[in-house]
């Protein structure tokens, strides 16, 4: 795998990224792990093993995603619950979307607010509430992180606790993910990668939650917060891709990689984004189309491959650098490498 260690590199060189770390799995084990390049332009700080990096919207399938499949599995929630039975002073015309709708992002809600200031105090559900419907529940994909947010409401609703403690208890404990929490303490975890400039602090922000939502919420959010090493997310896909390190039973799993989304503009499991046959991926081209997996604002991805048995997660802090920065294009070169390396060692 040097040549993808080199890849990593030279974009570092080249100043696209400030810095990734990287991890492959294949056939139940960690193939592979590297880091390149430091945790800011202004410090000399080295990514390594123990390197945090603000997930963003990795948080979705991370956090989210697995605590309300939890909660199916034991019983407590179903996907077609609707969101009235537990928010009953939600107005009428969203009273009928489902847990479904949400996990799938057919709920008919925008995309996001008008507005995001990190200095706002945004209090939801309430928000949610104001906003108007921009389809009938269940007929269009629009990614929504206000869907994503009142998911993870509705998880502390339906168990009685904080959305960060319940996934401490039901999801990272379990699985020994030891690096993977909201809101880091900066004083126990000290390499942590820093993203956006902000003229709010005057400097980078670091070890804060970069999506504005999220701050806004006090740092823990469904759709945003959370902060993980590589290592700790290679624990998370092999929990999906390994009978004997899942904690959630094969029917959650199965039907949150399932497409249920066909003909309405979009592959969408629940929570995962699939690659699907005939469609463009940040995945490349060489991943099976019943891949999964998610990409994050700040740099963050992690796909699946249940066919072919990889996974690659790829962290980084591109928005560092700015908003205008290369990973669109990046992340496909990243895995197609990855997976012809995986190729061309099988054949030796």
């Amino acid at each position: 795998m040097d040549e993808v260690k080199d890849l990593l590199q030279e974009w570092v060189r080249e100043g696209l990224l400030p810095g990734a770390a990287l991890r492959v799995v294949h056939k139940r084990k960690v193939w592979y792990a590297c880091e390149a390049g430091t945790t800011s332009v202004s410090k000399e700080q080295p990514v390594t093993s123990e390197t945090l990096y603000d997930l963003a919207s990795l948080t979705k399938v991370t956090a989210t995603l697995p605590a309300i499949l939890w909660l199916m599995q034991e019983k407590q929630l179903a996907p077609e619950d609707p969101l009235g039975s537990f928010f009953p002073d939600c107005p009428a015309d969203k009273k009928g979307i489902t847990v479904a709708h949400l996990l799938t992002h057919t709920s008919g809600l925008p995309a996001d607010l008008e507005q995001r200031n990190r200095d706002d105090t945004l209090v939801f559900p309430e928000l949610i509430y104001q906003q108007s419907l921009q389809s009938e529940p269940g007929t269009k994909v629009v990614y929504s992180d206000l869907g994503m947010i009142w998911l993870g409401l509705l998880i502390e609703r339906v168990s009685g606790e904080p959305l960060d403690a319940f996934a401490q208890k039901h999801i990272f404990r379990p699985l020994q993910m030891n690096h993977t929490l909201y809101c880091p303490n900066k004083s126990h975890f000290q390499n942590i990668a820093s993203t956006e400039y902000s003229s709010l602090i005057g400097g980078y922000i670091c070890g804060e939650v970069h999506d504005e939502k999220a701050y806004a919420m006090g740092g823990v959010a469904g759709h945003a917060g959370l902060f993980a090493t590589a290592d700790d997310l290679a624990v998370y896909a092999l929990s999906w891709l390994d009978e004997e390190r899942a904690i959630l039973e094969s029917k959650w799993r199965s039907i949150a990689i399932r497409c249920h989304t066909l003909g309405r503009g979009g592959t969408r499991g629940f929570g995962w984004d699939l690659k699907g046959p005939d469609r463009e991926s940040s995945c490349g081209v060489r991943f099976h189309p019943t891949s999964f997996g998610h990409t994050g604002f700040t740099g963050t991805s992690l796909w699946m491959d249940p066919v072919q048995e990889i996974a690659v997660v790829f962290l980084t802090n591109a928005v560092h650098l700015g908003r205008d920065h290369q990973l669109r294009r990046l992340r496909p070169l990243l895995h197609d490498a990855v997976t012809a390396r995986i190729r061309k060692g099988l054949t030796e």
